[in-house]
């Protein structure tokens, strides 16, 4: 999984105060409880050193109403220049946080969005589409309306040659609209790259649009079968089968991530596992995907220096690349700030995803005979997939 809005973050110096914590607000006491989870995390913050300045800044911000309904939570980023993310997230963490260190502690983001996919929703009509473009933080990015250029649309009865005629004009405009709308669907898979596209509405225009798509289309279309483009489609059965296909797409998305990972670790080629050798793919930028089990009671630490790439398993090893000097935090936490520049994506597990030494893997973009595999190769069906979860890239 990539979080675009967290690739900013790559450009900032730290120390960073990150806050994460629930700002839903559902009845008449949520604002009183937001304000009293601030207060315990800012006494937290204040208690390791955080400026108080960039304290205030983020307490004002995070009492503020998001405006979004429901369950929400909220991660914010501070660094010596300000606020350098503030991002509302579709569900309420699972426990409030606020850290104060050389890194910021983005996993709330990953966690919260494990449960989304983006994609993209085309409500299709002989005459065109209303096209909803949702994102991986489950907002809407962008809505496009479809009208074709092509307005013979309706068929007569009759068998008579005029009929004909005009039935072959009104099906050549169902297809030169229904390719107005792959054209647009296109552009808009390539701007803003969905997990899917989902098709609904009337059957013989989605056919058309589905002959019409090339490439991702193609590749990404999934045809549903409730709701349409017109007022008397029904609403709760497409949303109950939208969130399904979601679903279903997290789970596969997933099952692909970890059998590829089980055939390259099996192959000792483009995967490793473990601290020290996930470690040493980071500081080369080798990773493509960073694979967690979400363990907020791991032990696991690691040293960062103030510069890209500076990350080891001790002060010493760190000191050694040329950092002034090191210091000690989350494992995951500096690993995902690590990878994060490189344009790397982030995968959190659940410990029945897969076994992994030190509850950390990688897949990788590259691999060669310095990269550090097992001493012993693995024996067939080691690294096989065990009950696929529904988190994906």
């Amino acid at each position: 999984m990539q979080i675009t809005a967290l690739q900013q973050l790559s450009a900032r110096v730290g120390p960073f105060v990150t806050v994460s914590m629930d700002v839903s607000r559902n009845d008449e006491r949520a604002i009183t409880e937001v304000q009293d989870r601030w207060q315990d995390l800012e006494r937290k913050l204040s208690s390791t050193g955080a400026p108080a300045a960039l304290l205030a800044q983020i307490g004002a911000l995070v009492v503020e109403p998001t405006g979004e309904p429901g369950h929400q939570g909220r991660l914010v980023v501070a660094d010596s220049s300000g606020i350098a993310l503030d991002l509302v997230l579709p569900a309420r963490p699972a426990r409030n946080e606020a850290f104060f260190g050389p890194a910021p502690h983005v996993l709330p983001a990953f966690r919260a969005l494990a449960e989304t996919v983006p994609y993209v929703l085309a409500a299709v009509d002989r005459t065109g589409a209303d096209i909803t473009v949702v994102d991986a933080l489950g907002a809407n990015a962008d809505a496009v309306e479809v009208q074709g250029s092509h307005d013979v649309v309706h068929k007569v009865a009759g068998g008579q040659m005029s009929g004909r005629r005009f039935q072959a004009r009104a099906e050549d405009s169902w297809e030169r609209n229904a390719a107005e709308v792959a054209r647009q669907l296109e552009e808009l898979i390539a701007k803003h790259r969905p997990s899917i596209v989902l098709l609904d509405g009337d059957s013989v225009a989605v056919s058309h649009v589905l002959d019409a798509a090339g490439g991702r289309l193609k590749e990404l279309a999934v045809r549903l079968k409730y709701g349409g483009r017109g007022s008397g489609s029904s609403t709760k059965a497409r949303d109950a089968e939208i969130a399904g296909v979601l679903v279903a797409q997290r789970r596969s998305t997933n099952a692909e991530l970890l059998e590829r990972f089980g055939t390259e670790e099996g192959r000792q080629e483009a995967a490793v596992q473990g601290l020290e050798s996930v470690v040493d793919a980071a500081r080369r930028a080798q990773i493509d995907e960073l694979l967690l089990h979400d363990d907020p009671s791991s032990t696991h630490t690691l040293w960062l220096g103030p510069g890209p790439g500076e990350l080891g398993t001790t002060r010493e090893e760190v000191r050694a690349m040329g950092a002034a000097d090191a210091v000690q935090v989350r494992a995951d936490t500096a690993l995902v700030w690590t990878v994060l520049s490189t344009d790397a994506g982030v995968t959190l597990l659940d410990p029945d995803d897969r076994a992994l030494s030190d509850g950390i893997g990688a897949l990788l973009r590259w691999s060669d005979r310095s990269t550090p595999h097992d001493a012993i190769p693995s024996m067939p069906g080691h690294g096989a997939v065990q009950g696929a979860h529904h988190r994906g890239r």
